[in-house]
């Protein structure tokens, strides 16, 4: 290479490295607000007067429409000016920040958090399709250590930030906080961005298939959280929308096996015994991975008595054990393969959590602390390789399907553990008392842990082949 190929080398690189900067700065906001609003559930649980069962759609219908809106993030950027995407994305999470920073009853707060999610669910994903785009898929290491920086930093931050906010304003300001931000994002964008011109290839937008998927997650979810009301299983109230989601289930089923090319998710990505682990860990561990996040800070400020700003304070330790395990585990997937990564991730994650069973009032800050450290270890050890195997065995013109599947699945996962861990809390609050409520919730969230070491022995042993290098094999 002359020196004039390295200079231009060098210009592009910076280039992009700017491109992937600004678009990290769109994103601060929506992975803040994630991090902030939990620490802020039982001070709006209390403040409007609700039941855990009632605050817990704040978490889950945000998580919820993120899940839904990744697959037309995916469609967008096919077809229309990722630049402008972006741009629309940033409005739609700034509307919904504007209604649930003024919100004074539950239902118009959810109403907020469901356009926040279908915001964020369009701009976290579309970061990653962008600057693969604008790189073409050259010197992306770099490129992607920008991009997974907020990633890893904002878990850690967002906790004790919100915490600071309500503590010293009001639970309004962890979204209100948010338009000074997106505002600053969407000028500099605008002016910096470049434009992303669309493809226009690829598969239209199937409404069949969201509109079955969307009816199908939000009634098994339904379904979850009556059954906390103290109706039995079997009452209309129960069974309806759990069996709702069984007939969606099934209609998605029929329909994509006759309309394969128009279904949103191929059921020919279910033949891969190692996306077919995958999917299921990556459903599991975000029931017991995200469930725990909603359930995490009702806990320490409810059972050991701290403040919105100590309970964000001491979830850092977490953020920390997840920043230490992301440096880690990638070299470890890449050496011996996700399989054996992800049954010792199990491991140390049930050592983490399951402290909590035991834990009480008085139990000493440093070993809460630890257990804290330890279950972000296992957390990251959970979630990354496993995105990574996914894609194992899959064959070319199904990957974007299988990333729209696996992001889809652990969101709804994450929706689900919350609903399922708040029921816990709702039926055993009356009979057993605070502490022994989250206990029991803390021992589901274990076991649900546990479960996921089925399906990853089914995930590869060996050093994973690149999609690149499986075609030049080809």
């Amino acid at each position: 290479m002359n020196s004039g190929d390295f200079m231009k080398t060098q210009m592009n690189t910076r280039h992009m490295l700017q491109i992937a900067l600004f678009l990290v700065i769109g994103a601060i906001a929506p992975l803040l607000d994630t991090t902030m609003t939990n620490v802020a559930l039982d001070t709006i649980m209390k403040s409007m007067a609700v039941s855990v069962n009632d605050v817990q759609w704040v978490t889950t219908s945000y998580v919820l429409a993120l899940g839904i809106a990744v697959p037309i993030a995916g469609w967008a950027t096919n077809w229309f000016d990722g630049k402008r995407i972006y741009l629309w994305a940033l409005i739609v999470f700034l509307i919904g920040s504007l209604v649930s920073s003024f919100s004074t009853t539950l239902p118009i707060l959810i109403i907020g958090r469901i356009i926040q999610g279908a915001g964020a669910g369009i701009i976290v994903p579309l970061i990653t399709t962008l600057v693969v785009q604008a790189s073409g898929g050259t010197g992306l290491g770099k490129i992607m250590a920008v991009v997974g920086l907020p990633v890893v930093l904002i878990p850690i931050l967002g906790p004790s930030i919100g915490g600071f906010l309500i503590d010293t304003l009001s639970w309004h300001w962890i979204f209100l906080v948010n338009v000074p931000l997106v505002i600053i994002a969407w000028v500099l964008l605008s002016w910096k961005l470049p434009a992303f011109p669309a493809p226009r290839t690829g598969k239209h937008l199937d409404f069949p298939s969201l509109i079955t998927l969307a009816g199908l997650f939000t009634s098994a979810i339904i379904g979850i959280t009556r059954f906390s009301t103290g109706d039995h299983f079997f009452s209309a109230k129960v069974l309806t929308p759990i069996l709702l989601a069984i007939t969606f289930l099934i209609g998605y089923v029929v329909y994509a096996s006759l309309r394969p090319k128009q279904a949103l998710v191929s059921l020919k990505l279910f033949k891969s015994p190692t996306f077919d682990a995958s999917a299921i860990i990556l459903m599991l561990s975000g029931i017991a991975v995200n469930g725990a996040m909603f359930l995490l800070p009702l806990y320490l400020q409810n059972s050991r008595g701290l403040t919105v700003i100590w309970s964000g304070a001491y979830l850092i330790a977490q953020g920390v054990g997840l920043l230490v395990a992301r440096g880690e585990i990638g070299k470890l997937t890449d050496a011996i393969g996700a399989r054996w990564v992800v049954l010792v991730a199990i491991v140390i994650a049930i050592a983490g959590t399951l402290p909590f069973v035991f834990f009480t009032a008085h139990t000493s800050t440093w070993l809460v602390l630890l257990a804290l450290f330890v279950r972000g270890i296992g957390q990251g050890g959970l979630t990354i390789p496993v995105m990574a195997d996914s894609y194992t065995g899959v064959p070319k013109e199904l990957v974007a399907e299988a990333t729209t599947a696996t992001r889809m699945l652990q969101n709804i996962g994450g929706a689900v553990g919350t609903a399922i861990l708040a029921t816990v809390i709702q039926h055993e609050l009356p009979s057993t008392g605070m502490n022994a409520a989250y206990q029991t919730a803390f021992m589901w969230s274990v076991g649900f842990i546990a479960i996921t070491a089925v399906p990853a022995w089914f995930l590869s042993h060996r050093k994973p082949v690149s999609i690149s290098a499986s075609e030049k094999a080809e």
